[in-house]
C-alpha cells in the first residue's frame, strides 16, 4: 500500500402445397344432409384441386359444413322475427334454448363465417321448432336466412324413438352371419382435418366432456380464429371444465380435512406433552395441525386464550418486549387480528420508550448512551421517521462553505512532494459530514439491506461501536449512496479535518501524543492496540471525531502526484484519470507522521485496507 514516497499502499396445413377450388359457397351448398357430399365441403375434393386460394377459405367452408352436418339444424322459413328450425323435440330441442344463426360473409377468398343473428326457441314440435330472433346484426335485417345453419348454446340430446312392434315374417333362407363393422380407432392428439376437428368437438360437447370439448374447440380456433360457434363453445366448455376441476379439488380437500379431523386427538396429546415442559416451539407444529383441521377446537381455543391473557398482562405491566414475544408465539400458530393489534401497540410503546431514553441521554451529553438506545429501534422499526431524524442529528454535522490553504503547512519538514504546492481552495457550498467514521453496526445494517458481505479485516476483534475496516472503495461508495450521500472529495476532507483552523499539522496543533488520537503503539488515552470505539478522542473545531488516526478514510478522488500544481481553485474534483484512489488521515497501524492533515495516501480501489474505513458527506438542507 503506497503512501506518498514512503509506503505502497409444424403447422396443420402446409401453405406451399395446399390447393383448393374457388367456387362460391352459398346457402344451398351447406343445407341438409347433402352438405358432406358437396363439391366444396368434400375433403378429397378440397385437397385434389390445383387452383390456389387462402387456407382461411378452406377452414371456413369446412367448419360451416361440419356445423350443418352435426345435426344442429338449419332455418327452413322466416316470417318477420320468427324463424322455423329443421330440428325439434326428437333432436333434443326445448323451449327457452338459445343459439346463433351463422352465415358466410364476403365473397371468394375473403369470405369468413359470422354470427348474423341470435335466437330463443319459443315453440317445439317433434320434428321442427320455432324461434324468435332476438338480435339481428346490422345489414342482415332483410336476409331471408333460409338454409342457414344454426348452432345452439348447449348440446342437443336426441330422444330415441320407440322400436316398432315385431312383425311375424315368413321363414326365409338362412343368411350368412353379419360381419362386425370395425370401429375406427381414435386418432391420438388433435386431427388436422378441420371437418373432423369440428365433428369431434361437437361430439365431445354433446357428451358433456367439457375438457375434451374445450381443447378441440380451442384447436379449431387456432386454425380458424373467427369461427363464431367455436368462439362461444370454447369459452363455455373451458369454464365448465375449470369448474369441474375446482369441484374435484374441493372434494379432495374436504376428504383430506375429514381424515385430519380424525387425527386431532393425537395432535392434542402431542401438543399437551410439549407445553407441559415449556416447549412452545415444539408444540407449534401440532397446534397448527389442529388449527388447519378445526379452528374451533376447544383445546386449541383454550391454549390461544391463555396466550392472549399472558400478552395483555405483559402489556399492562409495560413489559412490552414480553408482550411482543407472546403475540409472536400465538401468531406462529394462526393469523389473528387481535394478536396483530396487540403486538403493534406493544411494539409502538417499546419503540417510543427507546426513543425517549435516547433523547434523555443526549440531553445529558451522553452521546454513546443515546446511540445505544436508538440503535435498538432500527432492527424492529427501520423506517421510523423519528429515528431517522435523531440519527441525522447524532451522525452528521454541517460544514460551512469557506476558503482555506490546502497542502503542506509552513514549517512541516515531513511533507512529501505530492503535498505541494500549498494552494488556496474554496469550498463553495456547505455540506453535511458524518461525525465519525462508519461503524461496524452501521455497516452491518447496510450489508443486510443491500445483501453485501461484511469483509473480515479487524472486525472479528471489534465491537459495534468501532469503525468498520477492510472496505473496498466500491463498497464505501455503495454505502454512502445507500445513506443518501457520497464520499467526500479530497479537498472537502482536508477542509473539514482542519476544523476551521488553518496552518496546523494536526487538527488541534503542531504536536501529537496518544492523548490526542489512536496511532501505532499505546499510551495515555490510547489503550487500544488496534481500532478504538469512534469518538474516543476529542472532536475538532467542526465537531468531527477521528479525522486523523484510528482508520484511514477513502476519498472520492483519483490520485495524482502533481495534481496540486494545476487543480481548480474552487471545489477541485480530483484528476480525471488515474489507477488509484486517495486515502487520508492515517490509522492505528501507522506512526504519528502519517496523521498529519496534509499527508496523502493512495491505493488501488479494489484493495481493502485492514486499518482503512470511510465516512460520507451529503448535501446540507437549506
Amino acid at each position: 500500500m503506497p503512501f506518498g514516497a514512503q509506503v505502497a499502499l409444424a403447422p396443420p396445413f402446409a401453405r406451399s402445397t395446399l390447393n383448393v377450388g374457388t367456387g362460391g359457397l352459398g346457402p344451398g351448398a351447406i343445407s341438409g344432409r347433402s352438405c358432406r357430399a358437396s363439391a366444396v365441403c368434400k375433403n378429397e375434393r378440397m385437397f385434389g384441386s390445383h387452383l390456389p386460394t387462402r387456407v382461411a377459405t378452406v377452414m371456413a367452408a369446412a367448419a360451416l359444413c361440419a356445423a350443418a352436418a352435426s345435426g344442429e339444424g338449419r332455418i327452413t322459413a322466416r316470417n318477420a322475427d320468427v324463424v322455423t328450425l329443421s330440428v325439434g323435440s326428437r333432436d333434443g330441442v326445448r323451449a327457452g334454448m338459445r343459439g346463433d344463426v351463422v352465415k358466410r360473409v364476403g365473397t371468394g377468398a375473403a369470405a369468413q363465417p359470422a354470427v348474423i343473428a341470435s335466437f330463443v326457441v319459443t315453440e317445439v314440435s317433434e320434428q321442427t321448432s320455432k324461434a324468435r330472433l332476438e338480435k339481428i346484426e346490422t345489414g342482415f335485417e332483410g336476409d331471408p336466412m333460409v338454409g342457414l345453419p344454426v348452432a345452439f348454446d348447449e348440446p342437443l340430446r336426441k330422444v330415441a324413438a320407440p322400436a316398432p312392434p315385431a312383425q311375424a315374417t315368413p321363414p326365409a333362407e338362412p343368411t350368412p352371419p353379419a360381419q362386425a363393422t370395425p370401429q375406427p380407432t381414435p386418432t391420438p392428439g388433435v386431427p388436422e382435418d378441420p371437418v373432423e376437428l369440428m365433428n369431434q368437438a361437437s361430439a365431445a360437447w354433446d357428451r358433456q366432456e367439457w375438457e375434451g370439448a374445450a381443447k378441440l374447440y380451442e384447436a379449431l380456433l387456432r386454425v380458424l380464429p373467427d369461427y363464431p360457434v367455436a368462439v362461444k363453445r370454447a369459452a363455455v366448455a373451458r369454464e365448465k371444465a375449470d369448474a369441474a376441476r375446482r369441484a374435484a379439488a374441493e372434494a379432495a380437500q374436504q376428504e383430506a380435512l375429514a381424515r385430519e379431523r380424525e387425527n386431532i386427538p393425537h395432535y392434542r396429546e402431542q401438543a399437551q406433552s410439549l407445553l407441559a415442559v415449556g416447549g412452545w416451539d415444539g408444540a407449534v407444529p401440532w397446534l397448527r395441525k389442529i388449527q388447519a383441521a378445526d379452528p374451533s377446537d376447544a383445546y386449541l381455543v383454550s391454549v390461544m386464550e391463555r396466550m392472549r391473557v399472558e400478552a395483555e398482562k405483559a402489556f399492562a405491566e409495560k413489559r412490552y418486549d414480553d408482550a411482543v414475544r407472546s403475540c409472536d408465539a400465538a401468531l406462529a400458530v394462526a393469523a389473528s387480528p387481535a394478536f396483530e393489534s396487540l403486538r403493534q401497540r406493544a411494539r409502538t410503546e417499546e419503540v417510543n420508550g427507546w426513543l425517549g431514553e435516547g433523547d434523555a441521554a443526549l440531553s445529558r451529553g451522553d452521546v454513546r448512551a443515546a446511540r445505544a438506545a436508538w440503535d435498538r429501534v432500527w432492527p424492529v422499526d427501520p423506517d421510523n421517521a423519528g429515528l431517522k431524524e435523531r440519527l441525522t442529528r447524532l451522525d452528521w454535522v454541517k460544514i460551512p462553505a469557506g476558503t482555506f490553504q490546502m497542502g503542506c503547512v509552513p514549517g512541516d519538514a515531513e511533507c512529501t512532494d505530492d503535498e505541494k504546492p500549498r494552494h488556496t481552495v474554496t469550498i463553495s457550498t456547505p455540506f453535511l459530514m458524518m461525525i465519525t467514521p462508519v461503524t461496524v453496526a452501521q455497516y452491518r445494517r447496510f450489508a443486510k439491506a443491500a445483501h453485501r458481505e461484511v469483509r473480515s479485516g479487524l472486525t472479528s476483534e471489534q465491537s459495534d461501536d468501532h469503525p468498520v475496516v477492510d472496505v473496498q472503495w466500491a463498497d464505501a461508495v455503495a454505502y454512502c449512496t445507500w445513506a443518501g450521500g457520497r464520499l467526500p472529495t479530497e479537498a472537502e476532507w482536508e477542509y473539514a479535518a482542519r476544523g476551521g483552523r488553518d496552518g496546523l499539522k494536526y487538527p488541534w496543533g503542531n504536536s501529537i501524543t496518544h492523548d490526542d488520537a489512536n496511532f501505532k503503539g499505546t499510551g495515555g488515552r490510547d489503550r487500544w492496540e488496534y481500532t478504538s470505539p469512534v469518538g474516543s478522542f476529542a472532536a475538532n473545531g467542526y465537531g468531527l471525531f477521528d479525522m486523523v488516526g484510528n482508520v484511514w478514510e477513502w476519498c472520492a478522488d483519483l490520485y495524482g502526484a502533481t495534481y496540486y500544481a494545476s487543480s481548480p481553485a474552487t471545489d477541485p474534483p480530483g484528476p480525471s484519470s488515474g489507477s488509484s484512489r486517495v486515502l487520508r488521515g492515517g490509522s492505528c497501524a501507522f506512526p504519528q507522521a502519517f496523521l498529519r492533515i496534509s499527508l496523502r495516501g493512495w491505493i488501488g480501489p479494489a484493495g481493502g485496507v485492514d486499518s482503512g474505513g470511510f465516512r460520507c458527506v451529503r448535501p446540507s438542507a437549506p
